[in-house]
């Protein structure tokens, strides 16, 4: 009676093995390179969003970002610093930055400006009397901001003595019921004006944001949800559902198609 020899499985041959091992690799890579654990934190809002519908470059509701850990001030490029050099993010000028707000929840927002203190002088890093921002005591305008072309502006009379970052999110500043400041012409859409946190300092900074993956990240809001603990879920921009399933569907594909038939016909018309 004839022996069966027992099946030699190739790992390394193994398509399914093949794609784990990179997409562990690409996983490793991205947390060695952050610093941070989780390396990324999924977007509950919609206040970063530039359109009602899902816009490609920017940040939208549902989207996965990917966090750098970051220790000093110099390690951000603020929107002031990045209008004058031109260094954007997210499809504005400076970087995204996530923060722990003084409740506790973590914010992705806009780093704006960086301001400190001397002699009771308010000093905004990277101002140097650039015809598009204007400094007036306390007070600071900045004009034809964002994608709403909108001006803005804050006093931080208040924060004397407190240095840290200002912040927004994109959103906000085209928003309908921010407060107009007849004065300037402006609107106080920061969040040390709407939500009146003090200046974020360095170590209230969980990192800044890179890169993204879209849509996927709703997966989990919507967990969140039958749970009651997504109280943003109408924040969701249009079409990111339909964008959502399209994923899925070619996930699927992906995970069934029988490559060792495709690999096969291919080794077979070659020869």
């Amino acid at each position: 009676m004839e022996k069966t020899k027992p099946a030699n499985v190739k790992l390394h041959k193994n398509p399914y093995f093949l794609i784990a091992i990179v997409l562990i690799l690409i996983f490793l890579s991205i947390t060695i390179y952050s610093g941070e654990w989780p390396p990324v934190s999924v977007v509950e809002s919609s206040s970063m969003e530039h359109s009602a519908y899902w816009t490609p470059g920017v940040i939208n509701t549902g989207d996965m970002v990917f966090v750098k850990r970051v220790t000093s001030v110099n390690n951000v490029v603020t929107y002031v610093q990045g209008r004058e050099n031109g260094y954007s993010t997210y499809g504005e000028y400076g970087n995204v930055i996530l923060y722990r707000s003084p409740g506790g929840s973590i914010i992705i927002h806009r780093a704006i400006m960086y301001i400190s203190w001397s002699n009771n002088n308010l000093i905004v890093k990277g101002y140097n009397n650039q015809s598009w921002i204007e400094k007036i005591g306390t007070c600071v305008v900045i004009r034809d901001m964002g994608f709403s072309h909108r001006n803005f502006s804050i006093n931080v009379a208040n924060f004397k003595g407190i240095s840290g970052f200002i912040t927004m999110g994109d959103n906000n500043l085209a928003s309908q019921f921010v407060k107009y400041n007849a004065k300037y012409h402006s609107y106080e859409a920061a969040d040390q004006t709407i939500f009146n946190y003090p200046p974020v300092n360095i170590s209230n900074v969980v990192g800044i944001a890179f890169g993204q993956i879209p849509w996927l990240g709703l997966i989990k809001l919507n967990i969140l949800g039958l749970e009651h603990q997504w109280p943003t879920s109408s924040d969701v921009a249009k079409n990111s559902y339909l964008y959502l399933g399209l994923t899925i569907m070619l996930m699927i594909t992906v995970i069934i198609l029988p490559y060792d038939k495709i690999f096969k016909r291919i080794r077979g018309s070659k020869r």
